[in-house]
């Protein structure tokens, strides 16, 4: 069934809406059993130019009926609908959604080298032992700053912040949300890390460095002491299949608002597996250095 074109939707189970924080509760079925998150007005009476999901936002979204209205897909052969949000949504008790924050790292000495130095890198750099594991720059850690501040600012509380176990990642998670959310523990995990290819920079340090180096950070799921990843390569839609296999984990989580720090073709794979419910700049073009995308996540047998 079709859900109208002014409304804000997002589909979040059959128990709970979220809202988001500084706003009033605002609870409406669609029909279709589409769930409605309101922003700081009234559902129906919204300005185009508040936060959360806007009807300009919903726009871009599905495809138009002959009636007019807009019919929402989900990925395919999948189980899990994913929907652009507002960064200080939350959800309710009960809900079976998650709202997540995925976050692609600052910039590291790989990416200002690929760019101010494009000879030396293709040249021999790229496969270097000089990039292995590349860390942050001193421009990323200043991206870092004022990310934290952006999380603030937003009032983003999270559960927890997974991370990729890669140093420029660790760096981010540490500079933003270690910072801004202090009390959120981080976990490691590597069905988050980049497309394993022919940089260097993709392979990951020693697990007992990475231990000593960030004692935050729980490694528990990190099991071998070196990288047998970085023997693998892989195509992008490999990535992909990986991609949906770290929802899974994700959503099989007690946590309800969880950060994700990882990659620019990790994120870009993971958003085209939604890619008929979200916004085709999603996975149209790469996420930017220390930026922040905010989702809700929910079961697709409840869409």
């Amino acid at each position: 069934a079709g859900v109208h074109r002014n409304m804000l939707v997002a589909r979040v189970g059959r128990l709970a809406c979220g809202v988001e924080r500084r706003a009033c509760q605002a609870h409406l079925q669609a029909p279709g059993a589409a769930t409605i998150l309101s922003g700081r007005h009234t559902v129906g009476s919204l300005p185009k130019r508040s936060l959360g999901w806007t009807a300009q936002s919903f726009s871009r979204v599905g495809a138009v009926n002959a009636g007019g209205s807009r019919l929402m897909s989900t990925a395919k052969s999948h189980k899990w609908t994913m929907y652009e949000a507002d960064p200080s949504m939350y959800l309710t008790k009960g809900s079976e959604c998650k709202i997540v924050h995925f976050v692609r790292h600052a910039e590291g000495i790989h990416n200002a080298a690929a760019r101010d130095q494009p000879d030396d890198f293709w040249g021999s750099l790229f496969n270097s032992p000089e990039m292995w594991d590349a860390p942050l720059n001193s421009a990323g850690k200043q991206q870092c700053e004022v990310l934290m501040e952006h999380i603030t600012r937003s009032g983003i509380e999270t559960d927890l912040v997974i991370v990729s176990p890669l140093t420029r990642t660790l760096q981010t998670a540490a500079l933003s949300f270690g910072l801004a959310c202090p009390k959120a523990p981080m976990l490691a995990s590597e069905l988050c890390r980049e497309r394993i290819a022919v940089y260097t920079s993709e392979g990951r340090s020693n697990t007992s460095d990475l231990k000593r180096d960030w004692p935050k950070v729980d490694f528990s799921e990190i099991t071998a002491e070196t990288d047998p990843m970085f023997e693998n390569k892989e195509e992008d839609d490999m990535v992909g299949a990986r991609s949906l296999t770290f929802i899974d984990t994700l959503m099989a989580r007690p946590e309800s608002s969880i950060a994700v720090v990882s990659h620019s073709v990790f994120l870009q794979q993971l958003y085209r597996q939604f890619e008929h419910s979200l916004p085709a700049d999603f996975h149209e073009k790469r996420q930017d250095f220390a930026t922040l995308r905010t989702v809700a996540i929910c079961p697709a047998d409840k869409a």
